[in-house]
């Protein structure tokens, strides 16, 4: 009888363990979402270069005085890069000359990011967009507020607006 015994205990606890490590993949396929491969290598990060980091200072200090003190809006640093993985604009905002900026724990309804540059010789343009959440007014929540524009730069010997055009206001 004893053979038998530990014979079920070991099926029960095999059943348990099948359970637990099958659970989850099984959870996604059911919601709809792709289960996550987890053989799959960590996708990279790339970081932000030299060149990225001053042109984001140069857009924040002009379009969103950004200086000794950060915008009033949380900075979204984070973007899926073509192909997977991450690019982060992890910069050294201290050494450039700015304020570390506010992340969305210290400032949750107002956003903004500056998108990566695109390069074209001594030139780049990059897009630059802030938003505030709606807010609750009279019992009713009015719609965000966006704002987006283009700005391009340009290099001497250090990069410069030469202009920002807006794309769109709502």
């Amino acid at each position: 009888m004893q053979p038998i015994k530990t014979a079920r205990i070991a099926l029960i606890a095999f059943r348990v363990f099948l359970v637990a490590t099958l659970a989850v993949p099984a959870l996604a396929a059911d919601s709809g979402a792709m289960p996550r491969d987890q053989t799959a290598m960590p996708q990279p990060v790339e970081r932000a270069s030299v060149d990225d980091c001053a042109i984001f200072v140069e857009v924040g200090k002009n379009r969103m005085d950004w200086g000794v003190t950060a915008p009033d809006f949380a900075f979204e640093p984070e973007w899926d890069r073509d192909g997977g993985g991450t690019y982060l604009e992890d910069c050294p905002w201290k050494e450039l000359g700015v304020a570390e900026p506010r992340i969305a724990a210290q400032q949750s309804e107002k956003r903004f990011f500056i998108t990566r540059p695109k390069y074209r010789g001594a030139g780049a343009t990059v897009d630059l967009e802030l938003s505030i959440s709606g807010r609750i007014v009279d019992g009713k929540k009015t719609p965000p507020f966006i704002k987006s524009e283009t700005c391009t730069l340009e290099k001497n010997d250090r990069w410069r607006i030469v202009e920002c055009r807006l794309k769109f206001i709502t």
